[in-house]
């Protein structure tokens, strides 16, 4: 069994008061792997994007939707990134 950290970006485009915003997320990802299988149970992510300078910026974001979206965006990226490792193609 070993420990894998993969870090990327995922980016999440938001139409904000007439602009087109592309946000860059950097995604840490740290899991136990043995063989071809993670466990789940070991999967630890960071998140990190500039949402305090977004929410003032854009002040009809919600901080509460905000996060939702950047953790959907997130979430859709890791299982993307884990279907490609176990050599399945991405939903």
């Amino acid at each position: 069994m070993i420990w894998v950290v993969k870090q990327f970006i995922a980016h999440q485009t938001l139409e904000m008061e007439g602009e087109r915003v592309r946000l860059p997320i950097r995604v840490e990802l740290k899991y136990q792997q043995e063989g071809r299988q993670v466990s789940e149970k070991s999967l630890h992510k960071k998140i990190l994007y500039n949402k305090f300078f977004l929410l003032k910026r854009y002040t009809g974001l919600k901080e509460r939707d905000f996060d939702l979206l950047v953790e959907k965006k997130v979430q859709e990226a890791i299982e993307e990134g884990l279907a490609v490792q176990e050599g399945l193609s991405p939903q």
